[in-house]
């Protein structure tokens, strides 16, 4: 455990020393916040859209916008590792590789508080406060964390990919960040039913949607389920990293990388 915690020591320590990276990522979040509360306020005025009014729309990207720009682009650095053969090299350590990758990332997580923090004085100047208790502010907080959580295990996921696929696994990647920028501008309510029902099967639909919509529709029952669906598409993707890991290794062992 404690080399782990070495290990997010020194990302932390990159990641903060990295101070041009970090400011051109909240400009850019800035842009996007300041582009869609213009946006929605013109579309909407003082009208509801799917039972949202605007401003639950602009905190709505807000949360979203906040997610997405967790571990942004991080599927192509466990890809890169992979291709550079740190894989095959770190499979010789007494440690897992995806369990380091995890960590590391893990470890990015103080960026998006930042990010989150930025979002929030954002939301205030451009759609004023919503009404919350301490308690939900709390759970809502610990919600956006699981999903982007559950966003760090995708990008595991899809960088992992490249041991078949190669450079071609940006494609897979581009695949499935249009499946979750649906989510950021547009709740699943905005759907039909019969569509709705499939959007929740996927887990990238709880990376964005669930926390976005929790966090300006809270409800203890909303609560529940979103942690439900979470920790059930956690489980579900690690479950698959785990063989994942195993067919990795093998192909490895076998035949090389």
């Amino acid at each position: 455990m404690k080399k782990y915690l070495t290990f997010m020591q020194i990302i932390i320590k990159e990641e903060f020393n990295n101070f041009v990276d970090l400011l051109g990522s909240l400009m850019s979040f800035t842009i996007h916040i300041t582009v869609f509360s213009f946006l929605w306020d013109f579309v909407l005025e003082n009208k509801t859209m799917s039972g949202y009014t605007k401003k639950e729309l602009i905190w709505y990207v807000i949360i979203a916008e906040t997610i997405l720009y967790s571990f942004h682009y991080y599927y192509r650095k466990i890809a890169n590792k992979i291709e550079n053969g740190d894989f095959a090299y770190e499979m010789t350590k007494p440690y897992n590789f995806f369990v380091r990758i995890i960590v590391e990332g893990i470890a990015e997580l103080p960026i998006t508080l930042i990010i989150l923090v930025i979002g929030t004085l954002l939301g205030i100047i451009y759609a004023g406060s919503l009404d919350f208790t301490f308690i939900q502010i709390i759970m809502s907080f610990v919600i956006i964390m699981l999903a982007s959580i559950l966003l760090l295990i995708i990008n595991v996921i899809l960088g992992s990919a490249s041991i078949w696929l190669g450079r071609d696994v940006s494609s897979l990647w581009l695949l499935v960040q249009k499946a979750m920028l649906i989510f950021a501008f547009t709740p699943i309510e905005l759907f039909n039913p019969t569509v709705q029902k499939v959007l929740l099967i996927l887990p990238t639909t709880h990376v964005i949607y669930t926390p976005s919509s929790l966090f300006v529709h809270f409800s203890k029952e909303k609560l529940i389920i979103s942690v439900i669906y979470i920790l059930a598409s956690l489980l579900i993707l690690t479950l698959l990293l785990c063989i994942i890991y195993r067919k990795g290794v093998k192909k490895q062992n076998v035949q090389g990388i």
